[in-house]
């Protein structure tokens, strides 16, 4: 009888601990990848350390350092890219202020220029990358 009773008591004390499903306290998370045309490598005077462009959201995103970004609103995106080259045109809205960017380059090798208002010219490297957003 006593062995009756502690397989009866194993049993239920497994039951107990398999039968408890822990909640989480968090809610599940709704952040996903957007895809952006990453501008880096930009050699010129007072060049920004990293640019992304996104294709799918009016955002542009300026690192001044690796760390340290400021965003913008975006408007007139298009992209004429083909196999072969990447032809992106956006308009960077900065206060009051509107900023055309001309992004033009090769997507064998990612070398391009960055056309800033039709005047300043940056030598670039570019990529299509995915970030979280």
């Amino acid at each position: 009888m006593k062995n009756i009773i502690k397989y009866i008591a194993v049993f239920a004390i497994v039951i107990a601990f398999v039968s408890c499903d822990e909640e989480s306290n968090f809610e599940e998370s709704t952040i996903a990848l957007t895809p952006v045309y990453t501008i880096s490598d930009i050699t010129g005077t007072n060049a920004a350390f990293k640019i992304n462009i996104y294709k799918e959201k009016s955002v542009i995103v300026e690192y001044s350092s690796s760390v340290n970004l400021e965003s913008y609103t975006s408007s007139g995106f298009t992209d004429a890219s083909t196999d072969t080259t990447y032809e992106v045109t956006v308009n960077k809205l900065d206060d009051e202020t509107t900023i055309n960017y001309v992004l033009s380059a090769d997507k064998t090798t990612g070398d391009g220029t960055l056309t800033v208002d039709g005047t300043t010219i940056f030598n670039v490297k570019v990529s299509e990358e995915e970030v979280y957003n």
